[in-house]
């Protein structure tokens, strides 16, 4: 058999293989290059923010079919900070996060949707003192770097939600501070 015949032969076999889709990205979030902020109060005139000091995420994305695409968070509840050092060590108690009993908080998505170029609608759950809810983030994308070097920075990510902390329990001051806690997440995303 001449080379040429082989060559086309070959091409051509090679040609009824399936084409692999891109494959899907896994990346790297977390405390060491982000932040997640919260504020508590519904009311303008009494609000206290905090943040969690510990924590680490996986994030799948997948381009080709974005809703293939998914969040895990693991937030370590001993870390939570407060401006007042009392406060976040009120916060630890079995009247709110207990983390003796209850270390981590986790979210896991389960469905991730497109809402424009840069933003997309985050469906999921969070587990919060033995308790899971779903929760709904809105994110945005920013600064995105497909080729970007392992550990280098693919993307800038940002998701913002709230949710009622008498649905996990945490029932205590109510009627001073408010249920609603609204929060922030900004983080880089790295391979």
């Amino acid at each position: 058999m001449s080379e040429t015949r082989r060559v086309f032969l070959l091409g051509g076999a090679a040609a009824l293989l399936p084409w692999p889709a891109a494959a899907a990205e896994q990346l790297h979030i977390g405390a060491a290059r982000g932040s997640i902020d919260f504020a508590i109060g519904d009311s303008k005139i009494f609000r206290t923010t905090g943040s969690f000091r510990e924590w680490q995420g996986l994030v799948r994305v997948d381009d080709a079919d974005v809703a293939r695409s998914t969040v895990q968070v693991k937030v370590n509840t001993n870390s939570i900070q407060m401006m007042d050092a009392q406060q976040s060590e009120m916060l630890k108690d079995a009247d709110f996060f207990d983390v003796a009993k209850f270390p981590n908080m986790t979210y896991v998505s389960s469905k991730v949707t497109r809402t424009s170029d840069s933003t997309l609608k985050v469906e999921g759950a969070i587990t919060l003192r033995g308790t899971t809810r779903p929760m709904e983030l809105a994110v945005s994308v920013t600064d995105r770097k497909p080729d970007a070097a392992a550990g280098a920075r693919y993307a800038r990510f940002r998701a913002e939600g709230s949710l009622k902390r008498s649905e996990f329990g945490m029932v205590k001051y109510i009627d001073v501070v408010g249920d609603t806690v609204d929060f922030s997440i900004r983080t880089d995303a790295w391979r």
